[in-house]
């Protein structure tokens, strides 16, 4: 395959050029197992079958023609709100696509990213922090109207590499995510959620209680939700972001938790998600830089 050869030549000449700089050998081991892992990811979909290692991630793979992107306006924007994360620079900026950061905070001079000042916005005085940060995450044809697909990446991710062949390798669909990388049951992630103590016991259960009252099965899928990309002119993946949004203004908890339950209560068609990997952190186009360590002010 012509995409095997492209990425195992960049793989090589990556290696060649890490090695003139000091102090990165184990960053390019890092990124050599990235690449390759994201190799045998590729290698996978050429066949009819990919194995995931998880009962509700697997799934029948039909490969679909590229898509042709050379016409499309697209966005990549991230969110920051408060001083929750630091704004990571982009390693690569590719012309033609507009790069936007919603935030109530000073960017630096010279930066990439096109702040949108979340500040003159009515639902700045209306949401908390967090709340806000999740509308503009899952609701990106309100805030960004005029793009035909957009990129949402989450503060604490940092972008490697050009982000216009991972939209082209969406095909005809119109929703694109991770796998989670470990686990692919709301019910487990309920336990895992409260074991952290990331968001209010009380809530999760009687969220995940509901599910189960409504038939909810185990082991439906699980998804990472720091990358998101989307079509803004899909009808299907516009109703199904304002239910994510309602499902998560009646519990605000984890967005993971919602998404999986609002796929199957709304029918929506599973085989029209994109997978872009089985694990955010072996994808070589991005980089987990921090657990959302908090911003100091200057």
């Amino acid at each position: 395959m012509d995409i095997l050869k492209k990425y195992a030549i960049f793989a090589q000449e990556y290696t060649k050029h890490e090695r003139s700089q000091p102090r990165l050998a184990m960053r390019i081991l890092r990124r050599k197992r990235q690449l390759l892992e994201y190799i045998r990811f590729l290698e996978h979909r050429a066949y009819s079958f990919c194995h995931f290692t998880t009962r509700g991630n697997r799934m029948l793979e039909k490969l679909s023609p590229r898509l042709d992107t050379a016409n499309l306006r697209m966005a990549v924007y991230t969110c920051i709100v408060g001083h929750y994360d630091r704004l990571i620079e982009p390693r690569i900026a590719e012309p033609g696509i507009d790069y936007y950061v919603f935030t109530d905070i000073d960017i630096p001079a010279g930066s990439v990213w096109k702040k949108i000042d979340i500040t003159q916005f009515d639902e700045y005085h209306e949401f908390s922090p967090t709340q806000l940060n999740r509308r503009i995450k899952m609701l990106p044809f309100i805030y960004l109207p005029d793009y035909d697909y957009s990129v949402y990446v989450d503060g604490n991710i940092e972008i490697e590499g050009a982000v216009t062949p991972v939209v082209a390798e969406m095909g005809d669909c119109p929703f694109g995510t991770h796998y989670h990388r470990t686990r692919d049951c709301v019910y487990v992630e309920k336990v895992r959620v409260n074991y952290l103590r990331k968001a209010d016991k009380e809530t999760v259960d009687k969220q995940t209680a509901a599910y189960r009252e409504a038939g909810f099965p185990r082991h439906y899928g699980l998804y990472e939700n720091s990358i998101l990309i989307r079509s803004h002119r899909d009808e299907s993946v516009r109703h199904l972001m304002e239910a994510w949004w309602e499902e998560y203004m009646r519990y605000p908890t984890r967005d993971q938790l919602s998404l999986p339950y609002l796929i199957w209560k709304t029918g929506y068609d599973k085989s029209s998600i994109h997978i872009i990997g089985t694990n955010i952190d072996r994808n070589p186009n991005f980089k987990r830089t921090h657990s959302h360590i908090t911003a100091k002010p200057s």
